[in-house]
């Protein structure tokens, strides 16, 4: 643990200095970036885990980096999960290895919202900056991300996306999060293993949490139903009309109008 230790702040004391948000990034880009879209389709075999109530998670190690896939339940409304997801100024406190995150620019364009952000990680006193260019389709339910290639990054490439579809009436949500990271040089595995479990391996930890957070705190007044069919949680539920009052029996005439 010693050895790892050594070599995580050597190789981080390497490059601690190298963002520089004046220069732009050595390339425009090496990874594929994720499409607004739906996600890719789950096997019958992991369809039935998340159904289940079991997260479906691969990482894939590539040269350099490697990539991940995570699919759970969140027992919370898409909108609630998407907030916790768009809240990019709150992921230090949401999203255990963020140190910081700094918006700098974005806009809306043909219902899509771009932000601009700068991430910085804090690993054992050291820090990794890197920015990135955050979009998210509300019509498509997804959001996806990749740097932000006008400014110079601490690591080489990444690219990511999430999706959130309602289950169980609403009240519920499926969540898809991929993502694919490139470090620049070589690194240990200790290393790699400590930068992909802040940057990829922790989605299906804090979108739960947060939610669960978000949802104790908003239904301290819930609404009541009156006795309607509702699906959602408060205040995201929605309830249908109440029932028509019953015709009168056979032969008696109705009550005057009020």
């Amino acid at each position: 643990m010693r050895v790892a230790s050594v070599l995580l702040l050597a190789v981080l004391a390497s490059f601690s200095a190298a963002d520089d948000p004046s220069k732009p990034h050595d390339h425009q880009g090496k990874l594929d970036k994720f499409k607004l879209g739906p996600p890719p389709a789950l096997s019958s075999s992991e369809r039935a885990a998340v159904d289940a109530g079991k997260t479906v998670s691969k990482t894939v190690p590539v040269e350099g980096g490697a990539r991940a896939l995570a699919v759970f339940d969140v027992a919370a409304p898409p909108a609630v999960v998407w907030a916790c997801i768009n809240d990019l100024p709150a992921y230090p406190r949401m999203v255990p290895g963020v140190h910081a995150t700094k918006v700098y620019g974005g806009g809306t364009r043909g219902g899509v919202k771009t932000t601009l952000v700068t991430w910085t990680l804090k690993l054992l006193g050291y820090s990794v900056t890197y920015h990135l260019e955050f979009q998210h389709s509300p019509s498509a339910s997804a959001a996806a991300f990749a740097l932000d290639y006008s400014r110079n990054s601490d690591i080489d490439d990444t690219v990511g996306y999430w999706h959130v579809a309602p289950r169980n009436g609403g009240s519920s949500s499926r969540v898809t999060y991929s993502a694919a990271l490139l470090l620049k040089g070589w690194f240990p595995k200790p290393v790699v293993d400590f930068l992909l479990s802040t940057t990829l391996g922790r989605a299906t930890q804090w979108v739960a949490t947060e939610a669960a957070t978000r949802l104790r705190k908003e239904g301290t007044s819930a609404a009541p139903s009156h006795g309607r069919r509702c699906t959602g949680v408060w205040p995201f539920r929605r309830c249908a009309p109440p029932p028509a009052p019953p015709p009168p029996p056979a032969g008696m005439a109705p009550p005057p109008p009020c």
